[in-house]
């Protein structure tokens, strides 16, 4: 399975969306994205982009999709529900060491693997933003 990944344009403030992601050279260090221009409901025309790695965030799918049907990121922000009943927001995050996404509460000092959530069918979820676009939400 080939992994997914979105990027964060640090100096722009724009994400590109994996789709939006043509090659990421490792050797080079460096991203290859586009723009995709529509007329007519269809593809007419794009731009591409090449960024160093030191301007971006790249930000791993998890494969997993929220109760909604949207693709949970590193770097987004959950809202969590157990029974219905909103917890909270909580983001989520890559260890290294443990080399597992992590959960970490935004309102309570908390944090635990997301894997562990996810095992408990008492739990939904749903993506209410990210780090990068959506920071007022890390405050609620």
């Amino acid at each position: 399975m080939t992994p997914r990944y979105r990027a964060w344009i640090k100096t722009e403030k724009r994400m590109f969306l994996s789709d939006d992601i043509l090659n990421i050279d490792y050797e080079n260090k460096e991203i290859v994205t586009q723009q995709v221009y529509f007329k007519n409901g269809l593809p007419d025309d794009r731009d591409i982009y090449f960024y160093d790695f030191d301007e971006i965030v790249l930000m791993q799918s998890t494969r997993l999709k929220d109760k909604n049907g949207k693709e949970i990121f590193d770097g987004d922000i959950l809202e969590i529900q157990d029974e219905g009943e909103v917890l909270g927001n909580a983001k989520l995050t890559w260890d290294n060491e443990q080399a597992v996404f992590m959960i970490e509460a935004i309102s309570v000092d908390d944090i635990a693997p997301f894997h562990e959530i996810l095992s408990d069918e008492s739990y939904s979820y749903r993506v209410v933003g990210n780090v990068y676009e959506n920071k007022e939400v890390l405050d609620a």
